[in-house]
């Protein structure tokens, strides 16, 4: 039999993620979750016309962070350089090359039984007293002699050339509910452990001359006297550190773009050297704010192979504690996804999230499972035909996790690398969009060629 010849019917690829999409049963939802009790007509033909699963992004009963979800999603098995890089990166802040960094907040906070316990965050009106005290910071006579890059409302970037290692553990406590502001120790699978030591006793060191310098200050006395949460909590996390990193196309072999919505995403796509088109969260507006997302995935979709688009409503909504209000966005978001059931008929397409946030219970982000539908023109359809968890658990996709996303789409848009074919350098998940060819441009070395010759080698 003679084989037909080849002809290339690659199709562009577009991940949405529908941030902290995943949920629990709720009981004022009838047992349902947010995603399940929604009016989803486009999400439920998409379904329809697609294969869908569960997406789990580290395995079951593992929760997880945005950040450390689309790195695995964007296929990245090159060490994770820290969130505080890419929100550094994403507000336009140059951290030099290996120089330890981290993300500093101000917290209100008061002393219990000699711990310090962080209670709640800064608001609108503590503004002008946190830039004098990270003003009195910045210059408190200390061996760490930080530098503080301005990041938000009661936030920095701290990089200091005193670290000698990043590779320390947080003081932000996070869950400040349960657990006061934290100690740094050096971590135990440091590659220097002395140097994470020292640098772990350097910034405790600091921390603890921070509080006390906070306690004296005026500002604080002033907000004691008027019964207000004196701001005297540094804290520290997101331990970053800048190296030289292999470029989204690099690691991937695709060309890479992503529609932005904060510091955070805009900051992952410069750190991968992917194309962006940044568009600032409208939480007011969330149907039209997703279109707009859609069309600018569209457009630059024209001429990149892969492109993200990312919207932070349904994961604000789950923080609210409303699975009412969750709901009440996903429908929003689907009537924004009419436009997707015509691009799937020449895109590759998956809809996710990348990590559950419960609208029920006292917990954060949590290890729920979360739904993934799968269209596009090469996409065989199972027979899941709603758009909920409960029915995706039956869908041909099974249960995934966030490192499968890319070579599933890449295998369904017909770009999956092809095992035991060497098309560069180093293994890619894609088939290289733009693989280095064997140049004839330049003139043959005659030089070279003589010098072979005259060792007898024809």
């Amino acid at each position: 039999m003679k084989p037909a010849p080849m002809w290339d019917d690659r199709t562009p690829m577009i991940l949405i993620t529908f941030d902290g999409l995943g949920d629990r049963p709720c009981e004022e939802l009838n047992g349902q979750t947010p995603l399940e009790a929604a009016h989803t007509p486009n999400l439920d033909e998409l379904t329809r016309i697609g294969v869908s699963g569960i997406h789990q992004p580290f395995g079951p009963g593992r929760a997880t962070s945005s950040e450390r979800s689309h790195w695995a999603m964007f296929g990245q098995t090159q060490t994770f350089p820290g969130r505080a890089l890419l929100e550094a990166t994403g507000m336009g802040i140059e951290i030099p090359l290996q120089r330890p960094h981290f993300h500093l907040a101000l917290r209100p906070a008061e002393i219990r039984d000699g711990q310090l316990h962080a209670i709640g965050r800064v608001s609108a009106d503590d503004a002008t007293d946190c830039l004098d005290l990270f003003d009195a910071l910045r210059v408190m006579p200390h061996e760490l002699n930080p530098v503080l890059h301005p990041l938000r409302n009661g936030e920095c970037i701290l990089e200091s050339a005193a670290l000698s290692s990043h590779e320390i553990s947080d003081s932000d406590p996070l869950f400040g509910h349960l657990h006061p502001v934290l100690k740094p120790l050096p971590l135990d699978d440091a590659v220097d452990s002395v140097a994470a030591k020292a640098s772990a006793d350097l910034m405790t060191s600091w921390l603890s001359a921070a509080v006390k310098m906070l306690q004296d200050h005026p500002i604080n006395k002033a907000r004691r006297e008027a019964g207000r949460h004196e701001l005297i909590a540094p804290v520290t996390k997101w331990a970053s550190n800048k190296t030289e990193l292999k470029t989204f196309e690099q690691s991937t072999g695709l060309t890479g773009a992503a529609v932005t919505s904060s510091a955070l995403y805009r900051g992952l796509a410069e750190t991968l050297g992917m194309t962006q088109t940044h568009i600032p969260s409208d939480l007011e507006n969330i149907q039209e704010d997703f279109e707009a997302r859609i069309l600018a995935g569209f457009e630059l979709s024209k001429s990149q192979s892969f492109v993200h688009i990312h919207t932070k409503a349904t994961d604000e909504a789950g923080h609210t504690k409303s699975p009412s209000l969750k709901r009440d966005v996903i429908e929003a978001l689907d009537r924004a996804c009419h436009s997707l059931i015509e691009l799937a008929q020449t895109k590759t397409i998956v809809i996710t999230g990348d990590h559950a946030t419960p609208s029920t219970g006292g917990i954060m982000h949590s290890a729920h499972p979360t739904s993934i539908v799968l269209v596009g023109p090469h996409v065989h359809p199972d027979a899941v035909t709603a758009c909920g968890e409960s029915s995706h658990k039956s869908g041909d996709l099974g249960k995934i996790t966030a490192s499968d996303i890319l070579p599933l789409m890449s295998h369904y848009s017909h770009r999956a690398a092809f095992k035991g074919h060497a098309t560069g350098s180093c293994e890619t998940i894609a088939l290289p969009d733009n693989p280095i060819a064997l140049d004839f441009s330049e003139p043959t070395n005659e030089n070279h060629v003589t010098q072979i010759n005259r060792t007898g080698i024809k």
